[in-house]
């Protein structure tokens, strides 16, 4: 594991940057917003000035998608705050996808070429049919098995190409970006533990399985077609 660690490059402390800064960042936020939350208002500048400082905050894995969405319902309502943090996901996971592909993607495929089998299984995961492709992002998206920022680097790293990267995320985030702002809307003062509620939950959990269970079956169903193509013919 360590040299298959060290084999990816930069892919690897940014992962480990990815699942770890954004939790310090919410403490940081939370800790800090007596200071900040008094900077916005009601207004279209307000507004846009939190979709651009959250989206860049997300991209570069300062802080947690579910922070922002929590803020934007809490700052803008229901509706506007809705759409402002499913701005904040769609944008931010754009902006890192074309920040941080250029920067890992050569060296993490270099590494995943070492191993055919992971090879096998990447292509057949991300390389095959667009819907296929879009299908096991939007999973990913949706389950907290990946935190978003790593997703988003794991997916520049493997060369995910850009149209699926931004439909499968679209699809993905929107849920929990929306339920998010919805519960923030509903806040009288902003509370960092609050959730989503049971739909949520549930929602979580089972693309969570789901992504398990779709992975899991394209994986074994291309290394089993390799093992074929490789068997001397009866």
């Amino acid at each position: 594991m360590g040299r298959g660690f060290v084999a990816l490059g930069p892919t690897g402390p940014l992962l480990l940057v990815a699942m770890t800064v954004p939790l310090v960042g919410t403490v940081v936020l939370a800790a800090t917003s007596s200071q900040w939350l008094p900077m916005f208002g009601s207004d279209v500048g307000s507004f846009a000035a939190f979709c651009v400082a959250a989206a860049i905050a997300a991209a570069a894995c300062l802080l947690p998608t579910h922070a922002t969405s929590l803020v934007a319902g809490f700052l803008f309502g229901g509706w506007l705050g809705s759409f402002g943090a499913w701005t904040v996901v769609v944008s931010g996971a754009v902006l890192a996808f074309a920040m941080w592909q250029p920067f890992v993607g050569g060296r993490a495929v270099q590494a995943l070429a070492r191993s055919p089998r992971a090879m096998v299984v990447q292509r057949a995961l991300l390389h095959r049919s667009f819907l296929r492709t879009v299908w096991v992002i939007a999973l990913l998206r949706l389950s907290p098995l990946v935190p978003f920022a790593a997703t988003n680097i794991l997916l520049a790293a493997f060369g995910v190409r850009g149209p699926a990267f931004f439909l499968a995320t679209v699809l993905g985030t929107t849920p929990r970006a929306v339920g998010a702002a919805v519960v923030g809307a509903q806040l009288s003062e902003l509370d960092w533990r609050a959730g989503g509620g049971a739909w949520q939950t549930w929602l979580a959990i089972g693309a969570t399985l789901l992504a398990i269970a779709v992975v899991g079956r394209i994986a074994r169903s291309a290394l089993q077609r390799e093992t074929d193509a490789r068997s001397p013919a009866a």
